[in-house]
């Protein structure tokens, strides 16, 4: 799956809770391995780094269109 800077990935809800949304800001390699530095679409200052292999979980994320 490609991912691009400043798409919307959204987190599969869990048990009932509104699924939040996320936006790839950027792409960073880490010893070889590629992750994406996510930010919450309400919270522009928080990121997160998240492996390339849990973004491709259809159980936890999915891309918005």
């Amino acid at each position: 799956m490609d991912y691009v800077v400043d798409q919307i990935i959204e987190q599969v809800s869990e048990s009932g809770y509104a699924p939040k949304r996320f936006r790839i800001v950027r792409l960073k390699t880490i010893f070889g391995n590629v992750h994406a530095v996510i930010t919450d679409i309400k919270d522009e200052q928080s990121e997160m780094l998240v492996a390339l292999s849990v973004l491709e979980d259809k159980n936890k994320y999915k891309i918005i269109k």
